[in-house]
């Protein structure tokens, strides 16, 4: 028989309040966003919230009236919690997608101003380099002019001084052209590249994390209900003398040291063998049935989860 201990169950319950705190606090953004009004918006968000917060319980109470009978009801609470589920389920797909698209776009918007910067800066060196030609091409000229008249001395200063400040001018600006160049191709180059995995299959691995973040929560809470948690049964009280004649209330307080499926009273084997396997039994039910105290009956319905015959949960006794 499959037991849950009890930190286990602690730390699967840790794990839905986590889960469905992600999508709470979804739903709370999205509702926010979509009204203006602080005040609107922070009431109907914290309604969002207790919503999304009930479509968890919802799940565990409806198996619960469907193993009571009650069936409409747990019809409408599965209607109710699917509902939830996929507005809640919509919002967090919402916030995934927004979330990749806003940030593709701000990196797109960047490399885009990022390449027409360097293209302006290429372009801006490109003409500097021809103004330094063309000035170097004049300083020649006038130092050319100088020797034609005898001033040799004066021709060379003139070039020694101007040319190389020009070079030095020009070697700068054709660096930093070269430099332009190389980022200018190295962003080309990364824009023919999808940024990032595909929209297709981020579109498909949000949609898959709204729905586990939905599914799996709802799935641990109903599960939960159908493992049972060992309990301490103490030991049954011998008798401390005979009584010539019991009546069968007197039985049924009085046990064995050791409990067995034969030393249950009949009548609460034969109401367990018409209890569908899973189905809540009831303390009350069973002192009904063999008309004894619901002390009496809680006491036999511990023996009857000692040799198997019942299985305690956190909701109660259900049937083996």
């Amino acid at each position: 028989m499959l037991q849950l201990l009890p930190h286990h169950r602690w730390l699967l319950l840790a794990m839905v309040a986590a889960l469905a705190s992600v999508t709470a606090t979804s739903v709370a953004m999205t509702i926010g966003a979509l009204i203006d009004a602080p005040l609107l918006a922070g009431l109907f968000a914290t309604a969002a919230v207790v919503l999304d917060l009930f479509k968890y319980v919802a799940w565990p109470l409806a198996l619960a009236l469907l193993a009571a009978r009650r069936t409409l009801c747990a019809a409408l609470l599965m209607a109710s919690a699917l509902t939830l589920g996929a507005v809640s389920g919509w919002a967090t797909y919402d916030r995934l997608m927004t979330s990749i698209i806003t940030s593709r776009a701000e990196h797109q918007a960047n490399q885009d101003q990022r390449q027409a910067d360097l293209i302006e800066q290429r372009g801006a060196d490109a003409a500097r380099i021809e103004q330094l030609d063309a000035d170097a091409t004049a300083v020649r000229q006038q130092a050319i002019a100088l020797r034609e008249r005898g001033m040799v001395s004066r021709a060379l200063e003139l070039e020694s001084a101007a040319l190389a400040r020009i070079d030095a001018e020009r070697a700068a600006a054709s660096d930093r052209r070269d430099t332009a160049s190389q980022e200018l191709t190295t962003l080309r180059g990364q824009a023919t590249k999808a940024a990032g995995i595909p929209m297709q299959l981020a579109t498909l691995l949000c949609l898959g994390f709204a729905i586990a973040l939905e599914v799996v929560p709802a799935l641990i809470l109903a599960t939960l209900r159908y493992v049972p948690v060992p309990v301490a049964i103490p030991a049954a009280v011998p008798a401390t003398q005979e009584q010539p004649a019991e009546r069968p209330q007197e039985q049924v307080e009085r046990a064995p040291e050791t409990a067995t499926p034969e030393t249950l009273p009949p009548e609460l084997l034969q109401l367990l063998a018409g209890t569908g396997s899973g189905e809540k039994v009831a303390v009350r039910q069973v002192a009904k049935a063999l008309r004894i105290g619901s002390d009496k009956a809680t006491r036999l319905m511990q023996r009857a989860a000692e040799v198997g015959a019942l299985n305690k949960t956190a909701s109660g006794y259900v049937a083996a």
